[in-house]
């Protein structure tokens, strides 16, 4: 492991495990002063948010030219996702600035704050919905259903590289699991939410410093190796496949 990831997971277990204990012995205190709204832990939340975007940003512009246009919009798309995540922490600024929620808004949201996670439509419950079972859903695909598909069916593996679709290894892969049964079953109060978006944007930019699965993606220097292989490799497939120009050839002259 690099020492920044080390570091992150560090971090994130340490905030974690005293939160997990905290809400058990002193639920109290956990709510009203370990992860109360503008709180430690969630401006620690909206930084590992942001570090990842800065990131994905980092690396789509340093692989500018050598990778298509789609891998470059999907980092820039994930990018954009985190920075939307972090914005919806803090509520946008809202409390920062000092700026009052609009009626429309305050009579749908629940915390009456410039929000789109605590809107209720029609009755729906946003956050349970988007950020609860469709989320759900979301990472389950990601973490299990893909990667399963990406070790045996070698054309959606190439095209999962593609679209630059960073995978976890197998350990992320617990790790992300392991926070939402720990979050779940062992915090003693409700306000659960907090400590685990806290700890899974953690091991976000764990997983995005330590490597992924799929982590060729990020390298700069597979099209040069690409081009340096021996005719007994096989060709690199997907985004790092190059493909052979095609050259005119132009009609012989016939002689009087």
């Amino acid at each position: 492991m690099r020492k920044l990831e080390m570091s992150i997971l560090a971090l994130a277990g340490s905030v974690t495990a005293i939160g997990t204990v905290l809400s058990i012995k002193a639920p109290e205190f956990y709510i009203t002063s370990y992860v109360p709204e503008d709180g430690a832990v969630e401006w620690l939340t909206v930084v590992a948010l942001l570090f990842s975007a800065a990131l994905l940003l980092t690396r789509a512009w340093k692989l500018r030219g050598q990778r298509p246009r789609v891998f470059l919009a999907a980092q820039c798309f994930g990018a954009l996702i985190l920075c939307g995540g972090a914005g919806e922490e803090i509520s946008w600024g809202q409390r920062l600035i000092g700026l009052e929620t609009p009626e429309w808004i305050e009579e749908s949201n629940r915390q009456g704050e410039m929000n789109f996670h605590n809107l209720e439509v029609a009755g729906v419950n946003l956050n349970k919905l988007i950020f609860g079972k469709f989320l759900g859903v979301a990472l389950l695909t990601h973490l299990l259903v893909i990667p399963y598909w990406y070790r045996r069916k070698p054309r959606f593996a190439a095209l999962v590289d593609r679209l630059g679709i960073p995978l976890a290894k197998a350990h992320y892969v617990a790790l992300w699991i392991g926070v939402f049964v720990l979050t779940e079953l062992v915090v003693g109060t409700g306000k659960r939410g907090e400590l685990r978006e806290f700890a899974l944007t953690f091991v976000l930019a764990a997983q995005l410093v330590g490597g992924t699965l799929n982590e060729q993606i990020y390298s700069r220097r597979v099209e040069k190796e690409a081009t340096d292989q021996s005719p007994d490799i096989p060709e690199p497939t997907g985004v790092f496949k190059t493909k052979p120009r095609r050259t005119r050839q132009r009609p012989r002259r016939r002689a009087a």
